[in-house]
């Protein structure tokens, strides 16, 4: 029986989200804060300066103050062999948000799907947040129709993990970038309108769980 948990936010640090999630993990792993181990894989934002990282670290310090164990890892360069060691003992693995397709290359690069799909199948819930739930989708191609990234990465090929059916688009609620959505939009009209999958898209106070072969929208 498909008994999977994940949960696909926008943003993580959005008031009453983190709550959301959190709160359903615990229930389903039947442990407290403390007992539970995050695999934190930062990997996405590895474009961005350090000092300009705010959701990842915020998302780290909501973790450790609920009384969780965070461990960083970033798969940039890392063989299976490698991240397999690393998340092997993680209770959630959590992937951060940033750069979608650059985040997509080093996924392909150390299998990161399957040692996912594994770890799904031994119970361990998923987090995305932003590019972390996009990588969740199929075929991720069409984001290049509406992302507002302009590094595109060197992929041969758009194919995300395929933990879900649906194409996500995070952040939909943003104003400030609501113009760069239209504007893409409109210079890729035809690629927009041939895309086939259905398309989610999220505001921040927004996530969707997935259990099993079933989906919900939830709001903070």
């Amino acid at each position: 029986m498909d008994n999977r948990r994940i949960y696909l936010a926008s943003s993580f640090r959005h008031p009453g989200v983190s709550e959301l999630i959190l709160n359903s993990i615990e229930s389903y792993l039947g442990k407290a804060p403390k007992e539970i181990t995050i695999a934190y894989v930062i990997t996405a934002g590895n474009l961005h300066p350090e000092d300009q990282r705010s959701w990842i670290d915020d998302g780290r310090e909501i973790l450790k103050n609920r009384g969780y164990t965070v461990h960083d890892i970033d798969i940039e360069g890392k063989t299976e062999n490698e991240v397999a060691t690393e998340i092997e003992d993680a209770d959630v693995i959590f992937v951060q948000g940033g750069n979608n397709f650059f985040l997509l290359e080093q996924m392909q690069k150390c299998n990161f799907e399957k040692l996912v799909k594994e770890a799904l199948v031994r119970g361990v819930p998923y987090i995305g947040e932003s590019a972390g739930s996009i990588v969740a989708c199929g075929d991720t191609m069409p984001h290049k129709y509406i992302s507002t990234d302009k590094a595109m990465g060197n992929l041969q090929n758009y194919n995300g993990m395929g933990l879900v059916n649906f194409l996500f688009k995070p952040h939909w609620n943003r104003e400030r970038n609501r113009e760069k959505y239209l504007e893409k939009m409109r210079e890729n009209i035809e690629e927009f309108f041939s895309i086939s999958q259905p398309i989610i898209c999220l505001n921040d106070n927004q996530l969707v769980y997935v259990e099993g072969d079933k989906f919900q929208i939830w709001e903070a």
